[in-house]
């Protein structure tokens, strides 16, 4: 594996075009081109898979058997924690959000492999304890990827509705949201395919998913979220925000500033 000081550093800045922030507002995702070069995601990649094998020696599968994941491993390794950590990524996160600075959330690599079953609508703010809408997700292929690998796909302007009481990710949650997408008739946003480096950001309350691997490749991606810098713990009142806030806030409680070591500031911005 490489040493932390041989990676390409990743603290050159990505400018996004102001519609692509005026589209992420409105449409409560974005689709961001070549954030990563080929030669960056290579060497990321490679750090990355090698952690998340580690953890997934026995292969389990989540959600119904969408995909094999590999939670908090920015811990196991200098590499993957550099990328998480990453300057060019704090910075993207912060510009589309609006914010002075922005700290990470959590992190897990999402390995779906051929014929792992679609990962069924949900809304991620239904599992994140944090008293914010300033809190988005960041997913980035780690090779080419082409639609028939089960592609990430959106509902746009979904986020304008908020919490629509989803609950696990399940074929309960995807007949749920369906419903709610037939009734309001919204659109469905879906990627025919996507290059190694580029990567989507969504807020929290944008309904997402992704179809079924039918390829006979292994969908490698790797996700990061992000919340304004000095936004507080929100209501513990499900089980599984309260398993959150031990693992990724460091058992901060409710109502406290959401501010633990682990929750690194990725980007802070300079006034001069």
């Amino acid at each position: 594996m490489n040493t932390q000081e041989n990676l390409p550093n990743l603290d050159s800045e990505y400018v996004i075009p102001k519609e692509k922030i005026d589209y992420f507002w409105e449409n409560g995702f974005v689709v961001l081109k070549n954030v990563l070069s080929k030669e960056e995601i290579e060497i990321y990649r490679n750090e990355i898979k090698i952690t998340a094998n580690e953890r997934n020696k026995n292969n389990d599968k989540t959600f119904g058997g969408a995909f094999s994941q590999a939670t908090n491993i920015r811990f196991d390794s200098k590499g993957v924690e550099q990328f998480c950590l990453s300057k060019r990524l704090g910075k993207i996160a912060a510009d589309l959000t609006k914010v002075n600075a922005t700290r990470i959330f959590h992190e897990q690599a999402l390995f779906k492999s051929p014929g792992d079953t679609k990962t069924y609508w949900h809304q991620d703010q239904y599992f994140w304890p944090l008293d914010t809408n300033l809190h988005i997700g960041m997913w980035m292929p780690l090779t080419d990827l082409t639609k028939d690998m089960g592609l990430m796909r959106f509902v746009k302007k979904s986020h304008k509705m908020g919490d629509l009481i989803g609950n696990d990710i399940s074929t309960k949650s995807e007949n749920h949201f369906d419903n709610i997408i037939k009734k309001n008739n919204l659109e469905v946003h879906e990627m025919n395919n996507y290059n190694a480096g580029d990567c989507t950001f969504h807020f929290g309350w944008t309904i997402h998913g992704a179809g079924v691997n039918k390829s006979n490749k292994l969908r490698e991606a790797m996700v990061v979220t992000y919340y304004a810098n000095g936004s507080r713990v929100g209501e513990l009142d499900t089980k599984i925000r309260k398993v959150n806030a031990e693992l990724f806030l460091g058992n901060k409680k409710e109502g406290e500033i959401a501010d633990h070591p682990m929750n690194t500031i990725v980007y802070k911005k300079i006034f001069k």
